[in-house]
């Protein structure tokens, strides 16, 4: 799902910079994860069916698993973040919030995207 990291990685910035000062982080999640998610379920079934995936839901674990280390690696070069401190931002509100997109990520290839 590189189309979906490669949404991320335009959208981030944007959230970052520009509506995170002015509406503050959850509600830039609140636009952001929406308008990500629902790129994602568009993508998922067209890369289900290009590449013929069988085990659909392991495709998304491990697209999650990618995800996440990527996300640190970003915690760690912009923020400065460790491990930990990346960690506890996910007890924060945004945080959770974050998580919960990140559960629907990862189921969206076994529901099949948008396409049932």
């Amino acid at each position: 799902m590189l189309a979906a990291f490669a949404a991320g990685f335009v959208l981030g910035p944007l959230r970052e910079f520009f509506l995170v000062p002015a509406i503050g982080r959850i509600g830039a999640l609140l636009v952001e994860l929406p308008l990500l998610l629902l790129f994602c379920a568009w993508i998922a079934p067209r890369i289900v069916r290009r590449f013929a995936v069988r085990a659909r839901l392991v495709m998304g674990c491990c697209a999650l698993a990618l995800l996440l280390v990527l996300e640190f690696l970003v915690g760690v070069a912009l923020r400065g973040w460790d491990f930990g401190e990346w960690v506890a931002d996910f007890a924060t509100p945004p945080g959770l919030l974050t998580l919960a997109g990140y559960a629907v990520f990862a189921w969206l290839p076994a529901r099949g995207g948008l396409s049932r």
